[in-house]
């Protein structure tokens, strides 16, 4: 039986999906979510695969040779000696304003792992400059991994300690034990325990009127909460009724407190403002909770993050400065951050935000931030000697590039099935050009591709087998044939019935595709769609891009009512099974919205209800095995799913990932893409030391995952200015 999913649970849950749909909206900047590939920057053509000759009807797929790989855990760096802080804060010790630094980092401070980190300078100040006033605090919220338990390490090939310095689990990964670094403190200086966990989960995610969810790593494989046991101040042990295998990755997964779940509050200040603590909050306490919590608006709260917020002016800056109880420290004993304080300012028009960049007011820019795109490189290279800025590139790790994908449960019946025939979607897929793609939009960067996870993520990278499970998706329908495509199209009865140059429905009736994107659109999503529509109007379908509102896509979405998704990516994972929703159909905001939604309430009174109504009339809407609409691929892979989640033996989940792609190989595409892991812009300031480049990364990179969150998996705490003097405010 599981755990009973309120009302309440389902609609938080699908106002989250909702918020991530529109994250994936809009500019090319958005993060999304080799065989190794190579990534070559804008000015070398990058390789493109030799696609198969491709059938008119899905073949077997080729059952790979070798076996999955998992990803390891990273082997702790260590410090033994005295330990160092910035002359700003030595000062305030010598006044007897702050305690010495041995007194204020923990017992075990976490000491930054990376090898291209060099001993840095204390002092100055990092400028950066933006013009989406979210992404001011989104950003820092990206750039610090200071709240999370664990942390990628090596582009997420590997899981290193963060809080938590060690873990360990029973033989079937039911019970984790965290122990976290003993002697933590919070920015104000107040000690950080485990009672700063349990303030999260049981007066904020439990509590029927505080909207926090759970995330994805606190559920089992049978998808009930776990339960939370304070073992000693610095101990905690989760609790779960089925195996929950991939724990530890699932937490390196998001910033903590950032874009994934919370995981921690400092209880001290919160509890205040909490009705549990404090009879005196009145009954609409939730906001004013949440406008405190919020560290990245509200000064006053405390945070475990390398700098923090001193200074907010809505719509011009804000001010960031050293935590002096940061609790990491370099392979030198140095307490971090080396850098004295950060300033984002905000700057309304993203042209005006360009000549900024050119002119050298910022110090350090990535592209996902921005509506910068690899048509920018020109300039921003003639500008460098102006600007000082260095113009480098990190792999972006997408498996699409700009993406295309339909609403398999679109409420038009006919189009419906015609949308779920997959010769339909195969003559699609061959009638795209996508080597005009990789050449007027990526520049011949990346690699073509029908569309896959990306090529980082461990199930598609790791071995001989996964190499070959990739290239076989990547090249599946990727052969750009126009008269293959015409001939599928004939085959299945869209043709051109009534004379007029458009092919028709099998039914007869008028054939519109609209490549539908939230307005205005990322310059990559627009250029993208006018090329594809362009394709598939010389094969005499009727196609044409389709902007709208970005604020009614995630409702029209989930309910059937918008055709198609075209201004988006798929590249969010270091594993399937820490983001397996592209893959499968779990939730309300990809390729399957109402199969989706019945899965989320699944084994919950919900499922059962209102079942003799049409799926499009239900609350929630769904679609479920017992319906006529019902989509059968998806039955098959939702039963693989189901035993992946409570696998704990790496091999076998890793061919169950492989046993779900054979069917996007075969029945697909379910998502179509174009070039798959371009490169990313990052724009350096001269003298900004420890930025790693290109070559200093395991993988190149992973820039586009919000689950990878870039920067903070490379420390900017550890970046310094070689001349820290000329950066002062």
């Amino acid at each position: 039986m599981r755990t009973k999913l309120s009302r309440r649970h389902f609609l938080r849950a699908s106002a989250l999906a909702a918020g991530s749909l529109l994250l994936g909206c809009g500019g090319g900047g958005q993060r999304t979510s080799t065989p190794t590939t190579t990534s070559s920057a804008p000015t070398t053509p990058g390789a493109s695969p030799t696609p198969p000759e491709v059938g008119q009807a899905p073949v077997a797929t080729p059952q790979p040779s070798g076996l999955p790989q998992s990803i390891s855990r990273a082997t702790p760096a260590s410090y033994a000696g005295e330990y160092h802080e910035a002359p700003m804060l030595a000062e305030l010790v010598k006044a007897g304003k702050l305690p010495p630094v041995e007194q204020r980092l923990p017992k075990h401070p976490y000491v930054v792992p990376h090898k291209w980190v060099q001993q840095g300078k204390y002092g100055g100040r990092l400028e950066m400059s933006y013009s989406d006033q979210e992404g001011i605090s989104t950003f820092m919220q990206e750039c610090m991994y200071g709240h999370s338990p664990l942390r990628w390490l090596e582009d997420g090939t590997k899981v290193g300690p963060g809080l938590v310095e060690a873990w360990e689990s029973n033989d079937d990964a039911s019970r984790w034990t965290l122990h976290f670094r003993e002697g933590i403190k919070w920015s104000d200086g107040k000690p950080f325990t485990v009672d700063d966990v349990l303030f999260w989960w049981e007066d904020m995610v439990l509590n029927e009127e505080h909207p926090a969810l759970p995330p994805d790593e606190c559920r089992s494989g049978k998808g009930t909460l776990a339960k939370f046991k304070k073992v000693d101040d610095y101990t905690l042990m989760v609790e779960f009724d089925a195996p929950q295998p991939i724990f530890p990755e699932l937490l390196c997964k998001y910033v903590k407190r950032g874009q994934g779940g919370d995981w921690l509050q400092p209880k001290h200040y919160l509890k205040q403002f909490h009705p549990r603590y404090n009879p005196k909050v009145g009954k609409n306490w939730v906001m004013e909770f949440d406008e405190k919590k919020d560290f990245t608006r509200n000064p006053d709260c405390p945070a475990l993050t390398g700098w923090v917020l001193a200074e907010i002016k809505p719509l011009d800056h804000t001010l960031w400065v050293r935590n002096p109880y940061y609790w990491c420290v370099d392979r030198w004993g140095n307490q971090l951050p080396y850098i004295d304080s950060v300033r984002l300012t905000y700057v309304q028009d993203p042209q005006v935000l360009r000549l900024r960049y050119m002119q050298g007011k910022a110090d350090y820019v990535l592209s996902i931030f921005t509506d910068l795109t690899l048509a920018d490189v020109s300039g921003f290279k003639q500008a460098e000697d102006k600007s000082g800025m260095e113009v480098r590139f990190w792999d972006s790790g997408s498996g699409t590039g700009s993406i295309f994908f339909f609403n398999f449960d679109y409420k038009n019946k006919a189009y419906r099935d015609l949308i779920r025939n997959t010769k339909f979607r195969k003559a699609l897929s061959h009638a795209f050009n996508r080597q005009a793609v990789q050449k007027l939009v990526y520049y011949q960067t990346g690699e073509l591709t029908t569309g896959t996870y990306s090529p980082k993520t461990l199930e598609l990278r790791a071995g001989s087998g996964a190499r070959q499970v990739y290239q076989q998706w990547r090249d599946s329908a990727i052969k750009y044939d126009p008269e293959l495509a015409k001939q599928l199209l004939d085959e299945i009865g869209v043709v051109d019935k009534d004379g007029d140059g458009w092919r028709e429905l099998p039914d007869g009736g008028k054939l519109l595709i609209t490549l539908d994107y939230g307005a205005p659109g990322g310059p990559e999503h627009v250029q993208k769609n006018e090329l594809l529509s362009k394709d598939w109007k010389a094969i005499g379908i009727n196609a044409r891009p389709n902007p709208v509102p970005p604020s009614s896509i995630a409702d029209r979405w989930a309910a059937g009512q918008q055709f198609s998704r075209a201004d988006w990516e798929v590249g969010d994972s270091m594993s399937i099974w820490v983001s397996p929703q592209w893959l499968f159909p779990i939730e309300s905001t990809k390729w399957a919205p109402l199969h989706g939604s019945w899965w989320m309430v699944r084994g919950t009174p919900e499922e059962k209800r209102q079942t003799s109504l049409d799926p499009w009339r239900r609350t929630p809407l769904r679609i479920g095995p017992e319906d006529e609409a019902f989509f059968e691929p998806i039955g098959r892979m939702w039963q693989i799913y189901d035993r992946a989640r409570v696998e704990v033996d790496p091999v076998k989940r890793g061919r169950m990932a492989w046993d779900a792609i054979k069917i996007h190989i075969e029945e697909g595409p379910f998502i179509m893409g174009c070039v798959a892991n371009y490169p990313r812009i990052v724009l350096v300031k001269r003298g900004l030391m420890n930025v790693p480049r290109r070559e200093d990364l395991t993988l190149h990179g992973f820039t586009n995952p919000w689950h990878h969150p870039t920067p903070a998996v490379y420390d900017p705490e550890t970046w310094y200015w070689d001349n820290p003097q000329e950066h002062q405010p």
